[in-house]
């Protein structure tokens, strides 16, 4: 019997007993030197394992410990794609060590998805990085985004781009923009000082001359795009906010709405990123439809799942919540864009 138990396979948490002495059988922990009562630390959670380890030990230690990692990882995973709100509503009961930590998932998931932005997604596709010389006549997607900043100036400014060519329509200095001539005005009759400090911004990027126009476009979107990874995650609290006053009579604390905020952004990441390669084969891009589907399918479910109120509700508060977050993702858009914009 002794010498079948030697020859069994150690793996994570499954120790002989017979085995025990000889993988440690140290008296405190050799990590944090609190007394040991059992396989385990009580205090820091380390193995009772021997202070030095032979190759084999080494080797038997790092597959285990892989083995716990992955199964845990992906339990995640595929809770996250497929079980709306379970996570959520397991992680604030209390069962935390089921699942890979919600705030590594975002950091892990949410480097991939830009990642793949990056290397599938980027100026290229303007036409930008070319040595050919840019038109953005002949480029609809730099005229439509072009156009998406000429009505964010119009709203927020009053004033106007020409997104063919990006110049400003101001007026001429014998028209009255420059300070002295504004001084002069009535103060009813002047603009104030956003209207001036993009009429200024503008004469500085035509001054710059048409040479510079593919350089300055390419440096606009740049820009507005690195921005978007900060705006998403200043936005996360947001997003648990309006859960807070959506569910303010219900008993939730506000960090179990953050929580599954922070889940619920792990699954974008994850339905991006496989939109993203599933867009890369030719035969595979009618599943992005499915995934673009299931993105506000998933938050519906989720709701229902955690929050556990009638369909009636849920649907009235699913509708509230994106309708809010729509204006606030929208304002935080302009903001990029007009950081953006100052940089050119």
């Amino acid at each position: 019997m002794e010498e079948l138990g030697k020859s069994l396979p150690l793996a994570e948490g499954i120790v002989d007993a017979e085995q025990a002495g000889k993988d440690g059988g140290n008296k405190t922990c050799l990590n944090c030197s609190t007394p040991l009562t059992d396989k385990y630390c009580s205090h820091c959670g380390q193995r009772d394992l021997p202070a030095r380890q032979d190759l084999g030990d080494l080797l038997i230690n790092f597959i285990s410990s892989f083995y716990s990692f992955e199964s845990k990882f992906f339990k995640t995973f595929q809770y996250l794609l497929f079980r709306p709100g379970k996570i959520v509503a397991e992680y604030n009961a209390g069962k935390r060590e089921s699942f890979y930590h919600p705030a590594r998932m975002y950091v892990f998931l949410s480097f991939i998805f830009f990642l793949l932005m990056s290397i599938f997604a980027s100026t290229d596709d303007l036409g930008l990085n070319n040595d050919e010389d840019f038109n953005p006549k002949d480029s609809v997607k730099a005229d439509s985004i072009m156009a998406g900043v000429d009505s964010i100036m119009i709203a927020e400014t009053g004033t106007g781009i020409k997104n063919k060519d990006l110049k400003f329509n101001y007026k001429p200095v014998s028209e009255g923009t420059n300070n002295s001539i504004q001084n002069a005005l009535p103060e009813s009759e002047r603009d104030n000082f956003i209207v001036r400090y993009f009429e200024r911004k503008g004469r500085e990027i035509e001054a710059r001359g048409k040479d510079k126009e593919k350089e300055m476009t390419k440096q606009f979107i740049d820009d507005a795009v690195g921005n978007i990874p900060r705006m998403l995650f200043f936005l996360m609290p947001i997003f648990a906010l309006l859960l807070k006053l959506l569910y303010v009579r219900r008993d939730y604390f506000y960090s179990e709405h953050l929580v599954f905020t922070v889940i619920y952004y792990d699954f974008i990441y994850l339905a991006g990123s496989l939109i993203i390669l599933v867009n890369q084969v030719s035969w595979l891009i009618w599943l992005q439809y499915f995934l673009y589907a299931w993105i506000f399918i998933y938050l519906y479910k989720a709701m229902r799942n955690v929050y556990k109120q009638r369909r009636a509700k849920t649907v009235t508060k699913y509708s509230l919540l994106l309708t809010m977050f729509f204006f606030c993702a929208l304002f935080g858009f302009v903001i990029i864009f007009l950081i953006a914009f100052s940089n050119l």
